[in-house]
């Protein structure tokens, strides 16, 4: 198997060659060909030296041919790398919006993609979905709770119901009263995963669990009344399948992403090992989810099913945890700022015909919600 990831120097990028190099202790076939990143030039340098991929692209940063490396530099060079290295499977890491493009060229140059990248089907949707069908591409879910819903949902009926979980974040017990006070430090120190920044910020919004849920309606074909969250502190539950008679499955696990990741690479095979978790030591206990505490979860649930609102619902929060990592607007601003670019965009008559749309509607709307604070 010829493998690309793209983003392979974020957090699910480098869980991902952790995962390759457990297969590759198993003799597991895989040549990894091609890797992208974004600018970190020193962490590319030692993945090439370690791995010597056919290809490496570096969108935002100069590099020269290195170690047999075939290097590509600007800010099509990820494309260029899928279109070169010929991957069978690409896990797609890339974070934000401009993963698109990649998923996009991923379903068109492999077999299988392993997706990281919420905003494709966010964004994307149906529209995504049949791309990947006419391609005859699989898509395999990596979050977390869509891995654990596609293994659920692996060999049986379709389910009548979804329940996705929710660690409920870094402020989970704060006064609600009190997150006006919040510093960038409080919401970074998630007290179960280890994630990238804005993930990190968006599990204390619950924007990560709203866009989970709008991707879940898409990849899952469910109605909004079938899909609910309720949160399980310590994430050992990490989604639940509910049937028309009354029989519901539970996926449970210890907390770790390179169970989903290694799971979309060798599926339908399970050859990736890790700890069981010792069932007698915590209670399974799950809490209804406080919208008064996380608006932005109620608000993604408004808008499902809505492309257009989606997108911007996307757009306006990456535009938003940026602002808030820069100490730019207050914390509970990023919500204010979603509802706001929200509102201003539902009765424009923006349509969306193409992938080129969903480009030109997401740049539309981070323009306009930066200037909300200017």
């Amino acid at each position: 198997m010829r493998i690309a990831i793209t983003g392979v120097t974020g957090s699910i990028g480098t869980q991902t060659l952790e995962v390759l190099e457990f297969l590759k202790s198993k003799n597991y076939n895989f040549k990894l060909v091609g890797i992208s990143a974004g600018s970190n030039k020193n962490k590319m340098l030692d993945i090439i030296k370690k791995w010597k991929p056919e290809y490496a692209a570096l969108e935002n940063a100069k590099l020269e041919n290195f170690n047999g490396t075939k290097i590509l530099t600007g800010k099509d060079s990820t494309i260029e790398m899928l279109e070169k290295s010929k991957p069978d499977f690409v896990l797609v890491a890339t974070g934000g919006s401009i993963g698109i493009k990649h998923t996009l060229k991923a379903i068109e140059v492999s077999k299988r993609v392993g997706l990281a990248n919420k905003e494709s089907i966010v964004c994307g949707g149906k529209m995504l979905l049949d791309f990947a069908m006419k391609n005859n591409t699989e898509i395999i879910p990596v979050d977390s709770e869509h891995s654990a819903l596609f293994q659920l949902n692996h060999g049986d009926s379709t389910p009548s119901k979804i329940i996705i979980t929710a660690s409920g974040g870094a402020l989970r017990d704060w006064p609600i009263e009190k997150l006006d006070e919040v510093k960038v430090e409080d919401v970074l120190n998630h007290p179960v995963w280890s994630m990238g920044k804005r993930i990190t910020v968006d599990s204390a919004t619950m924007v990560n669990k709203g866009l989970e849920v709008i991707e879940a309606y898409h990849l899952f074909n469910l109605k909004k009344e079938n899909i609910d969250v309720v949160i399980n502190r310590n994430s050992h539950i990490h989604a639940i399948v509910g049937y028309p008679d009354g029989v519901m499955k539970f996926h449970y696990g210890i907390p770790s992403m390179k169970i989903p990741i290694a799971y979309s690479i060798t599926y339908p095979e399970r050859i990736y090992e890790y700890i069981y978790p010792d069932l007698t030591l915590e209670s399974i206990k799950f809490e209804n989810v406080d919208y008064n505490r996380y608006p932005a979860l109620k608000l993604a649930f408004d808008i499902l099913g809505d492309q257009k609102l989606q997108i911007v619902y996307n757009a306006a929060d990456e535009v938003a945890v940026q602002l808030f990592l820069e100490r730019k607007i207050k914390y509970t601003d990023i919500y204010k700022l979603i509802y706001q670019s929200i509102d201003k965009f539902i009765n424009t008559n923006v349509k969306i015909y193409d992938f080129y749309d969903i480009i030109t509607l997401d740049y539309e709307v981070k323009y306009y919600s930066r200037g909300l604070i200017l």
